[in-house]
């Protein structure tokens, strides 16, 4: 019988313990190792060695969030070689709180998330063990997580090996936070032009991943104290917390659900006032399991959201909608191998990061698309505008034709001079206004111009064919805004009705000439005849009515300056700032 038990007790010891040498760079240490679950958390190193343990074929444990209980890790190595050999041994998670790392019963070193050593420069926890020819020794891992997810991996590397692993980690994760940076400078340079609250959501969303990335893969614990980790890990809740509401807020409004979907909107208010209360009370009762459970909630809803708006086909935003399931992805993936369901990073030790590599690329898209469409849907408005434009301005002209054939038509049927003069005024004044639409459809250069101008001239003339005044046009200009030209042909007609009408009224004869120039950043008009000026007090009042007319038009459309001499004749001269839209 006894020798039943020592054969036993040897098969085990054999069963369990692992043999190595120096030319096996690495060895994967759990499969090969034995478990011990302490529910009380009273064990020692002394009486943890008389605990029945279990033996474990699983490469990995994932104990969830915060287990009430410690675990003990037992296993053996064997050096059968006439070498002295020297490993490292591998915590594969840096958000395990405590780990004590046992030599026999001789306790060689503390680490963990709260308790990171002075010399460690690795991104996880390790330890170095020797062997020396032909020796055996057996090693214990006491291991406890305090908020975090308690997660066992044990890799055995050669130091060379390590090393180098160890430098791709590091040249990974370079690579892309440098890529974060780059997006997160990116998003707050369009936050600055813009000024959208998307851009302002969408750049503390990534800014909060980036310090949940940094917390996660072990980067801060290389750079903060024990006791500032302590510090965050307390509140890791709103570490995690944080992510999700500024996701909620982006979601929220980029696909713009207060104007399209309220009743959408009122519910995710309502889930960004439920999830702080819910944090808070996860803190207080240290229920951390239930922190991953309500942000899956958050996410879930956000999902069926977007699907919604994207059923509806009020807003296509189909990368909003693949960003969300990427993040879901990613966070449900985390959360099985918590649990020890399922372990991605197995097979995939850089999948998060080439999912967030995926964001970073959809984000940047989304919104170059966004602005795409934006652009297509604005020139089809404006072809459109155009369209309805030319519609209107041409029945506007048509309508005012029928006007004007109808104030020609009464100005032959009335023999009252007075009555005539009106309607001669009406006429040249409406005229002077709508012509100008004939331009719109032309490239203004100088001739059109002067064509645009000389025809207005000589429809005045034809107005007062009793008197001979000769009408000089001298113009330099060669662009002009078409409103500022409206305006010209406006104050032209105006001051050249009043020089007919009042400045050669003693006389059949006379001269008018205008001056249309440009001279840097300024137009110069100037409108000259040589009549007989103010004479009397009731002329001047009928020409100063009418130069009333022309100052509104000078001060208020073209906001000129306006300048007349009343002596020799009449000079109207107007300066105004050139008009660059």
């Amino acid at each position: 019988m006894l020798r039943l038990v020592w054969i036993f007790l040897l098969l085990q010891t054999a069963l369990f313990s692992l043999e190595i040498d120096n030319r096996t760079s690495f060895n994967e240490l759990l499969s090969h190792s034995e478990i011990y679950k302490d529910s009380t958390r009273t064990e020692s190193i002394s009486t943890i060695q008389k605990r029945p343990f279990k033996p474990n074929n699983k490469l990995i444990l994932g104990e969830g969030y915060a287990p009430k209980y410690d675990v003990w890790i037992r296993f053996r190595l064997t050096n059968n070689t006439s070498n002295r050999i020297e490993k490292i041994v591998e915590y594969g998670n840096p958000l395990t709180s405590y780990i004590e790392f046992y030599e026999e019963s001789r306790l060689k070193k503390r680490e963990g998330l709260l308790n990171v050593s002075k010399d460690r420069e690795s991104l996880n926890p390790n330890f170095k063990i020797i062997l020396k020819p032909h020796q055996s020794k057996e090693f214990y891992i006491k291991t406890s997580s305090k908020i975090t997810p308690l997660i066992i991996k044990l890799n055995l590397w050669n130091p060379k090996s390590f090393q180098d692993k160890e430098l791709i980690n590091k040249s990974v994760l370079i690579i892309f936070f440098g890529i974060l940076a780059i997006l997160i400078l990116y998003t707050l340079l369009t936050l600055l032009v813009t000024k959208e609250l998307n851009h302002l959501y969408f750049f503390l969303f990534f800014s909060t991943v980036i310090f949940h990335h940094i917390m996660y893969k072990g980067i801060a614990t290389l750079f903060l104290s024990s006791e500032t980790m302590r510090l965050f890990i307390n509140f890791s809740s709103c570490i995690v917390a944080l992510p999700i509401i500024f996701l909620t807020l982006f979601t929220r409004e980029v696909l713009e659900l207060k104007q399209y979907h309220p009743r959408l909107y009122r519910v995710l208010n309502w889930l960004l006032i439920l999830y702080p209360l819910i944090i808070v009370t996860i803190f207080v009762t240290e229920e951390y399991q239930y922190r991953s459970l309500f942000s899956a909630i958050i996410l879930t809803v956000l999902l069926i959201v977007s699907s919604y708006t994207l059923l509806k086909k009020n807003q296509k935003d189909y990368f909003i909608f693949a960003i969300l399931i990427l993040i879901a992805l990613s966070g449900l993936l985390i959360y099985l191998s918590s649990l020890g369901i399922y372990n991605i990073f197995r097979k995939y030790p850089y999948y998060e990061e080439v999912v967030w590599g995926l964001v970073i690329i959809l984000f940047p898209l989304r919104v170059l698309v966004t602005k795409i469409r934006a652009l297509k849907e604005e020139k089809r408005h404006r072809e459109t505008n155009e369209v309805l434009f030319k519609e209107s301005e041409h029945r506007a002209i048509n309508n005012m034709q029928m006007v004007l054939n109808f104030l020609s038509l009464q100005k032959e049927n009335t023999e009252e001079k007075k009555t005539k003069e009106i309607l001669t005024n009406l006429e040249n004044r409406i005229m002077a206004t709508t012509e100008v639409s004939s331009l719109l459809h032309q490239d203004m250069n100088e001739t059109n111009i002067n064509e645009y101008l000389s025809l207005m001239i000589e429809k005045i003339e034809e107005s007062f064919t009793e008197k001979q005044i000769d009408i000089e046009l001298h113009n330099n200009i060669t662009t002009i805004n078409l409103e500022e030209l409206k305006y010209c042909r406006l104050i032209i007609n105006e001051a050249v009705t009043n020089s007919f009408k009042h400045a050669f009224k003693h006389s059949k004869s006379g001269k008018i000439e205008i001056f249309l120039n440009e001279e840097k950043e300024h137009y110069h008009l100037i409108i000259r005849d040589n009549g007989s000026g103010f004479e009397d007090k009731a002329k001047k009042n009928k020409v100063e009515g009418g130069l009333y007319l022309i100052e509104l038009l000078t001060t208020l459309q073209l906001g000129g300056h306006l300048n007349i001499e009343k002596d020799n004749g009449v000079e109207i001269k107007i300066v105004w700032r050139r008009d660059e839209k």
